[in-house]
């Protein structure tokens, strides 16, 4: 390798030390207790079905996590080691495409050529030091962004290496090693994010827009790619994950549920937001409070189509003078429309870590634009303000990893900027719970429910938040006041019955478990929870068949308990040998 090629993966590497030093003790946020400190699929690493079960399209997210928690248990600095050197990894693989890029046939004319270790350079430091990536880096659950990016630049520069050597008529062992190596990298992709579905569509254009000097195109190599678009959609028509199904539930926002068509149309405005935190990230917000658009001929949903239909006709009349730019900004439009602000609803209108793809595209386009705009006449001018872009960047990075501290840094950011929004008020009430701070947790919970009286999701943690204060009789309450509101919810049952259990009203509990299993009758916690019901109405045939279906849908059952109901029921059958339960 040449010396000035390690000189920029050390220069990459170095910058993405230090602009994310401050995260290796970070806390787990949000989604990271749900899916790292309260998932038992991910406590055995060797348990490789129970991964794949949990989540299908995510299996190498989960498989990694595993790993982590196998190797550091709880411990947050191994996690965020891992993800630090995901994101640097990525990073590096900017700079290589940008490399390959501008080797290619199609570039061999443009000036430049001349400084391709330079753009290439400055392409992974930009991407590396970017402050919208802190919410894929810092936030540990989000590596999923970050990992899919990997392996799906790493597919990408693979296909094109072996692309590039066979155009040299190269055909050497480790020529022809770089062609499988793609393919087998980017059906690894397909199962890290859903997001890698555009992989075989980013492919297809960049042999349009850099291989093609034929004016044909390589049906041959391309076809095993284009083929891989299908794993996607198809893993999740026959392998339906009930984890993927609760994160692309309904969307809500303003007190109602959002429609595909309200969230559709409503993405032409956010695309424009994601535009402007690109090039000015400011105002980062976890949890933004974005308003919902339903009809096209609004004035911000009309401006930001014309905008935007702008753009899309400027990158095409650029294509042939200044491909490196048009295959930029259709990189950025592509990787961030499909799936995720399309009509396929994706859980939040609007979510920083949807960048950490595109913004591969910002990086090249950043760094190509100013060497058209300054470079052709003066390449330090060029050099001068990309480091005071990546200087301010690296900054405002630094600055904003300083919000994921801790729970209650973070929730105060973000209710400071969205103060209008439940979800920001709730999740600031669990963490003040967390730290004991009660009197407070209280009036972020009822702030909440004021916003928004509808969001079951706030009466269910108030009900746990009652439960675990000792006061029952307010969290039946607020478990019956969710009922009112939508009677079809089997876990509400479940919690409900279960306060009646702690209180030893056994009929009422046993009233709500019925109703769980009749509402799901594939729930496996009403399943066990009615088994200990029946154990203590000495029904033991009854608990018995209970705890062998909660079993048989693959709950953890006690076997203390099984061990003990099996004697119990032994006994009661030789004292009561025709009796009926």
């Amino acid at each position: 390798m040449r010396p000035c090629y390690l000189l920029s993966i050390l220069l990459i590497f170095c910058l993405g030390i230090v602009v994310y030093s401050n995260t290796f003790h970070c806390l787990f946020q949000f989604d990271d207790k749900i899916f790292i400190v309260y998932n038992s699929a991910i406590r055995n690493v060797h348990d490789l079905q129970k991964i794949w079960h949990y989540f299908h399209g995510r299996f190498f997210v989960f498989l990694s996590l595993a790993f982590n928690y196998h190797f550091n248990g709880l411990n947050v600095f191994g996690y965020h080691l891992f993800n630090l050197a995901v994101h640097i990894i990525t990073a590096i693989l900017v700079w290589w495409l940008t490399l390959l890029t501008l080797s290619t046939p199609a570039m061999k004319e443009d000036k430049i050529i001349r400084h391709a270790n330079l753009i290439a350079l400055f392409a992974g430091l930009v991407f590396v030091s970017h402050p919208l990536q802190t919410e894929a880096v810092t936030y540990i659950w989000q590596r999923a962004a970050s990992m899919a990016a990997m392996f799906y630049l790493a597919s990408l520069c693979l296909y094109v290496k072996s692309r590039l050597l066979q155009a040299e008529g190269y055909n050497s062992q480790l020529g022809r090693f770089y062609y499988p190596a793609a393919l087998i990298t980017a059906v690894v992709a397909m199962f890290t994010k859903e997001n890698t579905v555009t992989l075989p569509l980013i492919i297809l254009l960049y042999e349009c827009s850099f291989l093609n000097t034929k004016d044909r195109l390589n049906w041959r190599c391309l076809a095993p790619f284009l083929l891989t678009i299908f794993i996607v959609p198809v893993t999740f028509l026959f392998i339906k994950s009930q984890v993927f199904q609760s994160m692309h539930g309904d969307l809500r926002a303003h007190g109602g549920v959002i429609t595909p068509m309200h969230y559709f149309l409503t993405q032409f405005r956010t695309m424009v937001t994601y535009m402007r935190l690109v090039f000015i990230p400011i105002n980062q917000n976890l949890d933004y409070d974005y308003p919902v658009f339903k009809n096209i001929f609004q004035l911000p949903v009309l401006i930001s189509l014309l905008f935007l239909t702008a753009i899309f006709y400027w990158a095409k009349r650029l294509f042939l003078r200044y491909r490196l730019l048009s295959f930029s900004i259709f990189w950025f439009f592509l990787t961030l429309t499909i799936p995720e602000s399309s009509f396929w609803a994706m859980g939040d209108i609007i979510l920083e870590h949807r960048l950490y793809l595109p913004l591969v595209g910002y990086s090249i386009f950043l760094v190509s634009g100013g060497y058209y705009l300054w470079g052709k006449n003066s390449i330090k001018a060029m050099v001068i303000v990309l480091t005071v872009i990546i200087g301010c960047n690296a900054v405002l990075t630094y600055q904003r990893n300083k919000i994921w501290k801790d729970e209650i840094a973070l929730w105060n950011d973000v209710v400071q900027k969205s103060p209008h929004k439940a979800r920001p008020y709730c999740n600031r009430a669990s963490a003040y719970s967390s730290a004991g701070n009660f009197a407070q947790a209280l009036v972020d919970y009822n702030k909440a429910i004021e916003i928004d009286p509808q969001y079951l999701q706030i009466y269910n943690i108030l009900s746990n938040f009652y439960f675990y204060q000792g006061n029952f009789a307010q969290a039946i309450l607020i478990n019956s006041k969710i009922i009112d509101i939508n009677p079809n919810i089997a876990e509400i049952y479940n919690n409900r019955g279960y306060v009646y259990k702690i209180k030893g009203d056994f009929a009422l509990a046993l009233l709500d478990y019925n109703k769980a299993i009749k509402i799901d009758p594939d729930d496996s916690i009403a399943y066990y929870n009615r088994a200990q019901i029946y154990y203590q109405l000495k029904k033991y045939d009854k608990a018995w068949s209970d705890v062998h279906k909660a079993k048989e849908l693959e709950y953890a059952v006690n076997p203390g308990f099984i061990s003990e109901l099996k004697k119990l029921r032994e006994s009661h059958h030789q004292r009561f040998p025709l009796s009926l339960e």
